[in-house]
């Protein structure tokens, strides 16, 4: 299956929407992401045993296009839901509801958006191994994929 050679449309100022998929293809999504609101990382043990990098948003901003038919759903508790393709067990997404991160969210794994560079975007770590939520540390991402880590 071809991926479209642009992962982002434009739409109001700061905001983008991009595309994104599960590594077969049978999930499918957009999310409209401010990339100026940067992503997190979070330290509990789903999050790091599967390389999560989250885009967290509210649930308006994050639209399923296909393969509802074959998500599953794995949680810890009521407060948040991680979604996988039950084909190629890619994590593409989640959902729930966390008061110390705003209450109802949707959040994307960044590492599913298709040709996104999030080169330079702000990575909060968070402490969800302890549910705190505390922000641990701050830094921008640098891929070592990109053309300048490799000239």
């Amino acid at each position: 299956m071809s991926h479209s050679a642009s992962a982002q449309t434009t739409t109001p100022p700061g905001l983008k929407t991009y595309k994104g998929s599960c590594q077969c293809g049978a999930v499918r999504f957009e999310v409209d992401f401010d990339p100026s609101q940067g992503t997190t990382r979070c330290n509990c043990t789903i999050c790091t045993k599967t390389a999560w990098w989250g885009i967290n948003v509210k649930p308006a901003a994050f639209r399923l296009l296909s393969g509802k038919e074959v998500l599953g759903d794995y949680s810890r508790s009521e407060a948040s839901h991680a979604r996988f393709c039950k084909v190629c067990g890619i994590r593409a997404f989640g959902h729930g509801h966390i008061p110390e991160m705003g209450g109802d969210y949707s959040a994307v794994n960044a590492n599913c958006l298709d040709g996104a560079d999030l080169s330079g975007i702000q990575v909060t770590y968070l402490d969800g191994l302890h549910d705190t939520w505390e922000q641990l540390a701050v830094a921008p991402y640098v891929s070592p994929f990109s053309a300048a880590m490799r000239a």
